[in-house]
């Protein structure tokens, strides 16, 4: 009896993990899929589609399997070849490269989808992909923070936001980087099946989501520090060792072999980097920290350096903004 009690609650906890809907007439998702995708851009949307009880369908190109820019093999339901028409359309980041952003067949095949489509959506740098159709010409459109200088310069037309998680140009919506995919797909639910039943999935899938708001990586404190460049021949970075915080506070660490030279040498490469960032030195002996007003804010930088082994040293920046 045991037994048979077990195997009905597995059977029950099965169905109810299946949510995604089957039936034709139900509002259909197409997840283009291609070499080096990035998983959580795709998977993290369809686990809300599904749970929003939409129809899912993977395609691709030519149908074959691939591979995940983490190695997750994956094979489409279908190819282009088959001319399904989707209700609503996503397009996932992640090895973005020349070949497939200016590939024809895709880039035709998501115009051709964008005329019959309600929605059509880009996660992390996918937006590359649809905005190298022309789709997102004077519209607002955002990417992952890393590609925000790559992205202005390629797509001078599409207008740049660096400050959301998602754009939403009524058909055309973007979001930022990877898990940012799971926040559009719930705001594309709520743009078809109403705010309660995107509150609802956001509730199954124990996902703490804040429509407008939240984690927004381009509004991070780091978003005003230098790029680090130009390192002088004797120092070599070993391994970036952690980098995190908020919109007050931001943390890196860095491991540099400075081979024969000093510890010496590593600040004044800093402070010069700083100072053609226009930084000022907090303090005129032997300083390690630097300030900027940007707009109405204050910003202070330390810098703390500390002997590992041999020739290696680790450096730790704490940026503040100060009150």
């Amino acid at each position: 009896m045991k037994k048979i009690i077990l195997a009905w609650l597995m059977c029950l906890y099965c169905i109810k993990g299946s949510a995604h809907s089957t039936d034709e007439n139900a509002f259909h998702v197409g997840v283009l899929l291609f070499e080096g995708a990035q998983a959580i851009d795709f998977v993290g949307p369809i686990e809300v589609f599904g749970q929003a009880g939409f129809r899912l369908t993977t395609v691709s190109k030519t149908g074959n399997e691939i591979t995940t820019a983490m190695g997750l093999k994956v094979t489409p339901a279908q190819s282009f070849a088959n001319n399904t028409m989707f209700d609503a359309v996503l397009i996932p980041g992640g090895n973005i490269n020349g070949a497939l952003i200016n590939d024809e067949q895709v880039q035709n095949w998501i115009k051709a989808q964008s005329r019959e489509a309600d929605y059509v959506m880009s996660v992390c740098n996918g937006a590359f992909i649809l905005a190298n159709t022309g789709l997102l010409n004077g519209l607002y459109a955002t990417t992952i923070e890393k590609a925000f200088d790559s992205f202005a310069q390629q797509y001078p037309l599409v207008k740049l936001a660096t400050d959301q998680k998602l754009t939403d140009n009524g058909k055309l919506l973007t979001t930022a980087g990877l898990s940012s995919g799971i926040d559009g797909a719930l705001s594309l639910v709520a743009k078809v099946n109403g705010m309660r039943s995107a509150r609802t999935v956001a509730a199954k899938i124990e996902y703490d989501w804040t429509p407008n708001g939240g984690y927004i990586r381009g509004k991070m404190a780091d978003r005003i520090l230098p790029e680090f460049n130009d390192l002088p021949e004797s120092i070599t970075l070993a391994s970036r060792t952690f980098h995190y915080g908020d919109e007050q506070n931001w943390y890196k660490g860095y491991t540099f072999d400075l081979k024969n030279t000093q510890s010496s040498a590593l600040f004044s490469w800093l402070n010069q980097q700083m100072t053609n960032a226009g930084w000022q030195a907090a303090s005129t002996e032997d300083t390690r920290a630097w300030s900027k007003q940007v707009g109405e804010a204050q910003w202070l930088l330390h810098m703390s350096i500390k002997h590992q082994t041999g020739s290696l040293y680790t450096a730790q920046l704490t940026l503040n903004r100060q009150i």
